[in-house]
């Protein structure tokens, strides 16, 4: 120890005892060889004691003359023994005898405790408490007993300064990094250090034997970003340890080797101890250590291989790198191979902190969407003949890949990544060129032989068939019509709608999707909106749009007279520029008079001619007021009917300007259609000059006009074809409306991965340890595994044929189960459809493909599969499994059979 200190608590516990024993002696001497600090004066209950150091005969001598002339008493300090004192000196000393301190009689005091643990034997760690003690003390012992767990709780917080309690290696990883904590550890002895390395390696594993050797190399306060690169250096699973870089890390570890385990652990450990500082006040913190971490990897020679690591910024841009790489190879030879190998870093990706943090949460996306185009263009496309067909193609899958497009199109700040989307945008552009040609041919022709609305709608019909229908089956109608979105940006809007608790409807009792909705030619504001809110095809302004919505015939007969429909524009939505809706909108929607109101809001129509810099994601309250319009609706309890009057396209960095004298994205007919455009005559077709005929681009990469973030008028389906969807809260009654869904298509989301059918048998698992962190890798095997039943994965056997089925029906065991679950009984034909579904499909599909093979309307599919599941699923055995998190329904078809008995 280096000098150390004696309290006056301390002091007072070495003495109390024995002056009880020697009331009328004025000195006690205690022999203290180490030149302590001591304070000058110890309070007792009835009195006070001098503390006087006298290390010669003389200045004994002394002290006990003075002592005995002023009457007081003292505590007398010596280095000397008992023989070196004469026995007239000795004599004059409380109980006639020197004292030397007894340490752990003096810790039990302090600790009162009247028992030691006899596992506790070292003098080092007695004194070290006796020095770092309390002003209050240590807080008493139950039953009396100091034992080892108590001493070194005590020494790890009073010494090292670790915690409250013993320290776990995250405790211990961050504690080194404080200068300050192990900076203590550096000045006590070497007996005390060798102490605590044992007590901790014993507990916590070689790994904490590390962490100390990075202090004793005056690295503390690198040791956590040296744990970090640890999961470089030493890799993981399968990785390999790079020998040369780990060389080099020795220096910073006593110039020893670490081990692949140990490596493992730190790495490891590491996760946990970003994890904690993340949660901290700081982000900062956690930022320095990991900066140093990439600079720690350079140094050793390894950042190439800085994507082992799932905490620095250099692994997760090395990441992104090589998924972008992987991207571009994929797109050369699109194989599932190649998008499996493409998912598999992106999982990587998304295993990474700066992800699981939500710092990048956009850049994420994108790499999601990624795959989602990936398997797009690995997916077949469309079969479509009639332009009904194709319109509701677009509605349901190609809108999909168009929302997804549009996120990945603008780039990236990593160039391998940026390289891969513009390749796959420009693949992805040629592939959907090729549908909107096919789609404005086909809607020239339906316009020119009369536009017969067989499977679609014209914008024209949508009060007199929705929202009229919706008001005179008995519902208050709220009509929003968002100008200029398109279907990508409906499906966008519509994934954050689901979670204000709002759901799709229609009018349809068999839950059919209402029909697509076509715009005018060309679908610009001036004609289309103002033919969908005046019901006939019509040119004109908000003024015109106002006067013929509030004198629709079909609207006023589905309204009561004395309270007409009303439609409230821009201006009148809100109040200022902050958004709040204005008075009279939330009066209307708040009345029950008022059966019919429409709102038209121009914030995505406005965002075409704004910065082309900022990527929008359409969420409810990133459109101004309809946040607020959507809660008036529900504390009405009205039917929202969400409409635009017609989409847009995005500009594009290869687009070409156009002569024309029309819009942005149209021109009258006065000649002849360029490469990339078409001439669409007919009667929803509106001109200027009154003619009947325009010409049109069918391509992306054409704009008329001044450049802007986005355009509109042309013959593409993300301008032509127009949402409309009812929606119903679910807090609310309504009548004449049934759910309906809008679903995804297949390749959205990932195929699911079958989980293997188990066998129950005795295998070799290793000891459970501590449930992992936020950031954590799969714990490596204990090396001292035990026996424990466990689970061995046999592969998914494929079902036989249908024989099986009839002997399910006619077993009594399903007859028995259906009459206990008697209300709620599926039907056998139900059941027999979704097991031969699933058995012809090895057993696992997804939601959306089981519903189509089983003909089940998907909207209804979480009710039917819970009810087949009371059924099937006898004693909670997982027979039939639903998850939408994981994207599958999965049936164990060999324990059904065995829980059935038809082996």
């Amino acid at each position: 120890m280096s000098v150390g200190t004696l309290s006056s608590q301390q002091l007072r516990s070495l003495v109390e005892d024995k002056w009880q024993r020697d009331a009328d002696a004025l000195a006690i001497g205690l022999h203290v060889a180490q030149p302590w600090k001591t304070p000058g004066v110890v309070d007792f209950d009835a009195w006070k004691a001098h503390v006087v150091r006298a290390d010669t005969v003389f200045q004994v001598r002394e002290a006990l003359l003075d002592a005995e002339r002023s009457k007081g008493r003292i505590i007398l300090l010596t280095r000397l023994r008992q023989g070196d004192l004469g026995n007239d000196v000795i004599a004059r000393l409380a109980r006639s005898r020197l004292f030397a301190i007894d340490h752990w009689a003096s810790l039990c005091s302090l600790f009162k405790a009247k028992e030691l643990d006899r596992s506790v034997c070292d003098a080092s760690l007695a004194e070290a408490l006796l020095e770092c003690a309390p002003a209050d003390g240590y807080p008493p012992v139950s039953a009396g007993l100091l034992d080892a767990g108590t001493v070194w709780r005590a020494v790890c917080r009073h010494v090292f300064e670790m915690g409250e309690r013993e320290p776990d290696l995250v405790t211990l990883l961050l504690w080194a990094t404080n200068p300050t904590a192990s900076a203590r550890y550096t000045n006590v002895g070497d007996d005390l250090r060798a102490s605590l390395r044992e007590r901790l390696v014993t507990n916590l594993g070689e790994a904490a034997d590390a962490i100390l050797r990075f202090v004793d190399c005056q690295a503390g306060g690198e040791a956590l970003a040296l744990a970090v690169a640890c999961q470089v250096v030493f890799g993981d699973g399968d990785e390999g340890v790079l020998d040369a870089a780990a060389a080099r890390m020795e220096q910073y570890h006593d110039n020893r080797p670490i081990s692949k385990h140990v490596g493992r652990a730190l790495g490891r450990t590491a996760n946990e101890a970003i994890a904690d500082l993340d949660r901290s006040d700081d982000p900062r913190l956690a930022q320095q250590h990991l900066q140093r971490a990439d600079e720690l990897l350079r140094q050793f020679r390894c950042d190439e291989y800085a994507h082992r690591s799932r905490l620095t910024l250099l692994g997760y841009e090395q990441r992104l790198g090589r998924f972008g790489t992987q991207v571009t190879t994929a797109l050369a030879d699109l194989t599932p191979d190649a998008i499996r190998r493409c998912e598999q870093l992106q999982r990587e990706i998304a295993a990474h902190r700066r992800a699981k943090i939500g710092q990048r949460t956009d850049q994420l996306s994108r790499t999601e969407m990624t795959l989602r185009l990936l398997r797009w263009l690995d997916a077949p496309g469309p079969v479509a003949l009639s332009f009904g067909e194709m319109a509701n193609a677009y509605r349901k899958e190609l809108a999909f890949a168009d929302w997804a497009r549009e996120s990945v199109c603008r780039g990236e700040d990593v160039p391998a990544l940026t390289t891969a989307y513009q390749q796959l945008d420009r693949t992805v552009l040629a592939r959907r060129e090729a549908f909107n040609q096919s789609f404005a041919k086909s809607l020239a022709d339906w316009t020119a032989t009369g536009s017969t609305f067989k499977d679609v709608l014209g914008v024209e019909q949508v009060l007199a068939q929705f929202v009229a229908k919706v008001a005179e089956a008995g519902n208050r109608v709220l009509l929003v019509v968002l100008d200029g979105m398109s279907w990508p940006v409906c499906h966008e809007l519509l994934a954050d709608i689901r979670h204000e608790h709002w759901f799709e409807a229609t009018l349809e009792e068999s839950s059919a999707l209402p029909a697509p909705v076509i715009a005018t030619v060309p679908s610009v504001t001036t004609y289309s909106r103002t033919t969908l809110l005046s019901g006939e095809v019509t040119k004109g302004d908000s003024s015109v749009e106002k006067r013929n919505f509030e004198a629709n015939a079909a609207l006023k007969q589905a309204s009561d007279k004395r309270h007409p429909p009303v439609l409230f524009h821009k201006k009148e939505v809100t109040e200022g520029a902050r958004g709040v809706v204005g008075d009279d909108l939330s009066k209307a929607i708040l009345s029950t008079n008022n059966r019919l109101v429409g709102v038209v809001i121009n914030a995505i129509d406005d965002r075409l001619g704004s910065a082309q810099q900022v990527r929008e994601q359409w969420t409810v309250n990133r459109i101004s007021p309809l946040a607020a319009i959507l809660k008036l609706a529900r504390d009405s309890g009205r039917v929202v009917v969400l409409a635009s009057d017609h989409g847009h396209v995005w500009h594009r960095p290869e687009a070409k300007l156009c002569a024309g004298d029309g819009g942005s994205r149209w021109r009258p007919h006065g000649g002849e259609a360029l490469d990339g455009e078409i001439a669409v005559t007919g009667d929803r077709v509106r001109e200027d000059g009154g003619s009947r005929s325009v010409i049109v681009p069918w391509t992306e990469t054409i704009y008329y006009g001044r450049q802007q973030n986005g355009y509109h008028g042309g013959a593409t389906p993300q301008e032509m074809v127009c949402p409309l969807v009812i929606l119903m809260d679910r807090t609310s009654t309504y009548t004449g409306l049934f759910p309906c869904e809008y679903p995804k298509p297949d390749w959205w989301t990932a195929p699911p991965v079958a989980s293997a059918v188990v066998a129950e048998t005795p295998v070799t698992v290793p000891t459970p340890r501590k449930p992992v962190g936020l950031f954590d890798d799969p714990v490596e095997d204990d090396p001292n595994p035990v026996v424990a039943p466990a689970k061995n994965p046999v592969p998914p056997p494929v079902p036989p044929g249908g024989v099986w089925l009839d002997r399910l029906f006619a077993s009594a065991g399903y007859k028995d189960q259906k009459d206990f679950v008697r209300r709620h009984a599926p039907d056998d034909d139900l059941v027999r459809r979704c097991l031969q579904a699933l058995e012809s499909s090895g057993g696992i599909m997804t939601p959306a493909a089981f519903a189509k093979a089983a003909d089940i309307p998907a909207v209804r599919l979480d009710g039917l599969i819970a009810r087949i599941q009371r059924v099937l699923n006898v004693d909670g055995y997982e027979i039939l499994t639903f998850s939408r998190t994981e994207n599958r329904v999965e049936l164990n078809a060999p324990k059904l059979k065995r829980q059935f008995d038809l082996d």
